[in-house]
């Protein structure tokens, strides 16, 4: 276990102690400068679907023996960008991952892009495989369809973790979204459009987990160029359902883990509103606590091992 992982961070770091509202869990940084591991043989587990809600979803079982965990992915991403993160946890947990509506493998719709709607096929997958009750693990916006899935069907879920998750984002200050694709749509070989899906990010998370995910991204045409699937056109509403979004922290009972990003883009107004969403997490969420990591928004591909060691500490 990391050490960093047990130094707590002091409040006044943050200014809460001048406002008068001290923060009532601990806090925990991973300090270190980040900087990514390139993984070696990986367990990729076959492509697998199901029908819920007459769509056909993707998802990928990783197996394992003990509690459920289910992995949701952020916007764009899919079941695959766990790849790196998910077989080390199948020796203690089952481990699953879905890919939300109109991502990836699973199909593309015309509804159903809310995270409520997304956190009830998250519920319908458990349905579907006959597990009682998860731990649930959101990326980015998969976090909010967490929480949303703590919320209205509290008896589903056992823990959850949110990586880099836990942001009001209805609460943004600003209408730039990193989300959103800034690249075209269709691209004359797939080498262009992986090359152009790279240069988007700041820090470099090239690895067998994003490789599978961009090679289900596409539509391959016969003369070797290819098509986004989830294009500006496709995004958008599920970009709007995100903007809309806050955390329903006071209607989740469960215990709660959330995982922060500390990055250079963390700045001036963006920076107070990362400080705020981690403050009204800790504020309204029953069984909170928060682990800050010098990392990407990929932590869990960068900072792998150090996520690992703190899920796997939460979860047990």
């Amino acid at each position: 276990m990391s050490a960093a992982w047990r130094v707590p961070i002091p409040t006044g770091a943050y200014g809460r102690e001048a406002a008068g509202c001290p923060i009532k869990a601990p806090v925990y940084v991973v300090a270190r400068r980040y900087s990514h591991r390139v993984p070696g043989q990986i367990d990729m587990p076959p492509d697998q679907f199901v029908i819920l809600d007459g769509v056909r979803f993707h998802y990928l079982d990783w197996g394992g023996d003990g509690e459920p965990v289910l992995f949701l992915a952020g916007l764009g991403c899919t079941a695959h960008v766990f790849a790196e993160l998910a077989p080390h946890l199948s020796d203690r947990f089952r481990v699953l991952a879905l890919t939300r509506r109109g991502h990836g493998l699973t199909d593309q719709v015309q509804s159903g892009y809310a995270l409520v709607d997304a956190a009830e096929d998250a519920r319908r997958l458990l349905d579907a495989m006959s597990i009682e009750r998860a731990h649930v693990v959101g990326h980015s916006m998969g976090g909010g369809e967490a929480s949303a899935l703590a919320a209205r069907h509290p008896g589903r879920i056992g823990r959850i973790v949110y990586l880099d998750g836990a942001y009001d984002w209805a609460d943004r200050p600003t209408s730039e979204w990193s989300e959103e694709p800034a690249i075209p749509d269709r691209f004359a070989s797939y080498g262009a459009y992986v090359e152009a899906v790279y240069s988007l990010f700041a820090d470099d998370i090239r690895g067998p987990a994003f490789d599978a995910m961009l090679s289900t991204s596409v539509y391959i045409e016969a003369d070797g160029s290819v098509v986004d699937k989830f294009s500006a056109a496709a995004a958008a509403p599920f970009v709007e359902a995100l903007k809309a979004f806050r955390h329903p922290y006071s209607d989740i009972a469960v215990p709660a883990l959330a995982m922060f990003a500390l990055g250079d883009q963390w700045q001036g107004a963006e920076g107070t509103w990362r400080v705020a969403c981690r403050d009204r997490f800790l504020d309204e969420t029953a069984d909170a606590r928060v682990l800050e990591i010098r990392a990407s928004h990929y932590l869990f591909i960068d900072r792998r091992d150090d996520v690992l060691t703190a899920v796997r500490e939460f979860l047990t």
